[in-house]
């Protein structure tokens, strides 16, 4: 059993560490992946599993699980972070007085003491008030040895509040340091501030997917319409669809025709016909018409709801390049803490002058200035940012490892039927000798009670011919072949070229590129029907981009050699194979691979699923009735040929700002710890605060979400 929970109280990448290091070991517990950026747990669990002392344990270690169906957002957030600026902003003119009191204006008004008294009374409310996560943070350390940033934070703001009170009854010192401490925890809690401000943007991106629902429909009863919550309906109710009306849930259209909108969850503009009988889905549009709406799906097993809780656990899914960056956070709060305290003994046993102030100083800029956020933050921001915007389109990625996996394929692979064409046979060509409209009239009348896909086509064909058919007199369908009818007293045979020569008929050949169903009346040969699968629209343009971006590309399919070397000349693909049973294409992708290829397989997701399995990377072209849209790595849905060339895009851009966030977070680290230590102050006289550290801290996560936007803007 699997269940998603909103974490709070984690305030960096070590606490996501932390929560699954301790959390797997609970009894019944399978797995728990954990994502710091969307502050979402995914928990895989046996029957034997107790809720309890899973709550128990979090909170033990400072944490707190939250069911999703619990969270009330918007006001709640908004409070929220509005609190933490106040706070903020209360901690850093508190310490601006202190600083007033201790070398500013106020400094003379009162005596030397009293400043130092005031400043200390000061200091320690903001401490006991606004730092109170910091010291229970030290806390946590004492009583369960785990760490993270605000253990940085609680020991280099506690280390300077210890030192200030020693100095305050120290008679031979002079001066004391109390307004560090405001001023360290209201900039600590500005960029904490700044940082969940980006953050809520970013995660806006998904809860927009949850806004595709309304609250409230227009229920039948007993025929009159009543406003009803939408949480309150069930399957088999009723409800009415006014123009300009948000589908609310997944139907069925029982009365009435209109068009509706699914741009909003498939990408796709063009307007959509809808009678009685089709399918409507949550989330998208009623256009014009007033319509009457079976309710098939409840609120949480719509197809909008499958799609938000498949993006919800692709973004807990780490990209292999996260485990790098991953085990430099396991180490990471430990190794401050370690330089920290060797930064303290080197200015205390080599600086004769201010030794304990230039020690205390430094040691404590080492502490606030280190930000393991900025290495957790890089991947799982870029991957929430990548796979949300790319499910607007109707492209769902199911993790970050498939992200990074596409930058390695080199070789793709396309299904054709239903994949590079429509799948949707139609009627290119009919050459016959008779009497066009009585030829299609009895034609018309037999396919019509065939269900083959060719009979389909030629059945539409006709149909807009507005030529009125009539019953057979008799019908046999003979399985592979065709059929055999009679119509007006005619013998009809319709169906493939060996039918009608196993019935010594002689056919008459065609040069035209298609399938062939071929018609005799009365033992004599009469016309054949070429049909087509038709290229879909953006096709050609998708072959083009990949082509230019250095992909191998192949076509595979069952088709015969004409027709498959006439779509694949259409579309500039210079490799493909015919005649190619499913089994086979899986088989032709491993011997790809052997040879060095990484293979991306696009087809159908039905007939083929074995070559979709094969191959390194999975995308499967879904249909909007489709359910088990979790089958591939990537499910392109209502079959938009361009996602194939949008989705290698989107991985290109996602990985490519992984590697600026990754590489934002390491010079981060890489320049501001030695500068916070003082390596530089001897040769250059550069050195850094705790005050200023404190501020530094909160920017450097801010820029990797920053970063990371910038995907929301590019997509």
């Amino acid at each position: 059993m699997n269940k998603i929970f909103k974490i709070e109280g984690m305030t960096c990448a070590s606490c996501a560490q932390i929560i699954e290091g301790n959390v797997k070991n609970l009894p019944g517990v399978e797995n728990i992946q954990v994502n710091f950026a969307t502050e979402k747990a995914e928990l895989s669990f046996h029957e034997n599993f107790d809720k309890n002392s899973f709550d128990e344990l979090l909170n033990r270690l400072g944490y707190r699980a939250v069911s999703p169906d619990e969270i009330k957002l918007n006001g709640f957030e908004k409070h929220f972070f509005n609190k933490i600026f106040y706070h903020s902003l209360i901690s850093v003119l508190i310490g601006g007085v202190s600083m007033a009191l201790s070398m500013g204006p106020l400094s003379s008004i009162f005596s030397h003491a009293t400043n130092n008294w005031i400043q200390f009374i000061l200091s320690t409310g903001v401490l006991l008030i606004f730092g109170k996560p910091y010291l229970m943070a030290i806390i946590t350390l004492i009583k369960t040895a785990h760490s993270n940033m605000n253990t940085l934070i609680g020991l280099g703001v506690g280390a300077s509040y210890l030192y200030s009170v020693f100095l305050m009854f120290d008679s031979s010192h002079g001066h004391v340091y109390f307004e560090t401490i405001p001023f360290i925890i209201g900039f600590t809690l500005f960029g904490h501030f700044l940082d969940e401000k980006a953050k809520t943007k970013a995660r806006a991106s998904l809860s927009s997917l949850y806004k595709m629902q309304i609250k409230f429909a227009l229920k039948i009863v007993d025929g009159a319409e009543v406003n009803t919550p939408v949480i309150e309906l069930r399957a088999g109710d009723i409800i009415r669809l006014k123009p300009g009306d948000k589908i609310p849930l997944d139907g069925e259209i029982i009365q009435g025709s209109t068009h509706t909108d699914e741009s909003m969850i498939t990408g796709e503009s063009i307007p959509l016909a809808k009678n009685k009988g089709d399918k409507a889905f949550a989330g998208s549009l009623n256009l014009e018409g007033s319509v009457l709406l079976l309710v098939q799906e409840e609120l949480h097993q719509t197809y909008i709801a499958n799609i938000v809780s498949f993006v919800e656990k692709a973004q807990l899914k780490k990209a292999p390049i996260q485990k790098y960056a991953d085990k430099i956070v396991s180490f990471f709060v430990p190794a401050i803490i370690a330089i920290a305290l060797l930064t303290f003994s080197i200015w205390w046993f080599l600086n004769s002058e201010q030794k304990s102030y230039m020690a205390f100083s430094h040691m404590i800029a080492v502490l606030l200035i280190a930000c393991p956020c900025a290495l957790g933050l890089a991947v799982p921001m870029a991957v929430m940012l990548g796979t949300t915007e790319a499910s607007k389109s109707g492209l769902l990625i199911s993790g970050g490892d498939v992200i990074e996996k596409a930058n390695s394929v080199n070789a793709i692979i396309f299904d054709k039927t239903g994949t590079l064409t429509t799948g949707l046979p139609v009627v290119s060509s009919v050459i016959t000798e008779n009497s066009d409209a009585d030829f299609l009239k009895i034609v018309g009348s037999v396919v019509a009670y065939s269900n083959h896909p060719l009979s389909g086509a030629i059945s539409k064909y006709i149909a807009k011919k507005n030529i009125k058919l009539v019953d057979p007199d008799t019908f046999k369908n003979i399985p592979g072949m065709g059929m055999e009818s009679t119509v007006f007293g005619k013998k009809l045979l319709i169906g493939k070229k060996e039918l009608l020569i196993e019935n010594g008929i002689q056919v008459e050949e065609t040069k035209l590129i298609g399938s062939y169903v071929y018609i005799a009346i009365d033992q004599k040969f009469s016309g054949v029907f070429v049909i087509n699968d038709p290229i879909k629209k953006m096709a050609k343009e998708t072959i083009a981009q990949l082509l230019e971006k250095g992909h191998e590309i192949w076509m595979l399919t069952g088709d015969n050699f004409l027709v498959a070397d006439k779509i694949a000349s259409e579309l500039g693909i210079k490799n493909f194979k015919a005649n190619v049973l499913p089994v086979d294409k899986a088989n032709f992708i491993m011997d790809l691979k052997k040879s060095g290829k990484v293979v991306a397989m696009v087809g159908d997701g039905i007939n083929d699923a074995p070559a979709l399995t094969s191959a390194d990377l999975g995308i499967a072209m879904s249909s909007g009735s489709d359910v088990a849209i979790e089958a591939a790595d990537v499910s392109i849905l209502e079959g938009r040929i361009e996602s194939v060339g949008e989705f290698f895009s989107i991985s290109h851009q996602t990985m490519r700002v992984i590697k600026e966030n990754l590489f934002l977070s390491f010079i981060y680290n890489f320049l501001c710890i030695p500068l916070a230590a003082g390596v530089f102050t001897p040769w250059l006289n550069i050195s850094l605060t705790p005050m200023w550290a404190s501020l530094a801290m909160g920017l450097s996560s801010l820029s990797v979400v920053l970063s990371s936007l910038r995907l929301k803007k590019s997509l």
